[in-house]
């Protein structure tokens, strides 16, 4: 799992986690917000999904199918993805 410390992991430690310690999520679905959506989890369609299953109104993987085929989720995960292979990059030129 990619690990990239942003002003957004606020989100993923206060929020996700706990929810995952506590058994409001499964590790399936935070592994996957994690692994496709790795720059910036306070993304708003993100949040809504994410508060939809905590709160029990929607099941994980009706959740995870939206998230993957929807095309407006389907365009920021390649953004994220582009922001995560510029920052490799960058990081490789300084370094």
């Amino acid at each position: 799992m990619i690990n990239i410390h942003t002003k957004h992991c606020k989100y993923r430690k206060r929020q996700l986690l706990p929810a995952l310690k506590r058994g409001k999520i499964s590790g399936k679905f935070y592994k996957f917000l994690c692994r496709n959506f790795p720059y910036n989890l306070g993304y708003h369609g993100i949040k809504h999904h994410v508060c939809e299953v905590v709160h029990g109104r929607e099941k994980e993987d009706v959740a995870i199918q939206i998230l993957r085929t929807s095309p407006k989720h389907k365009e920021q995960m390649k953004f994220q993805w582009g922001m995560v292979k510029a920052n490799k990059e960058c990081r490789e030129k300084i370094g």
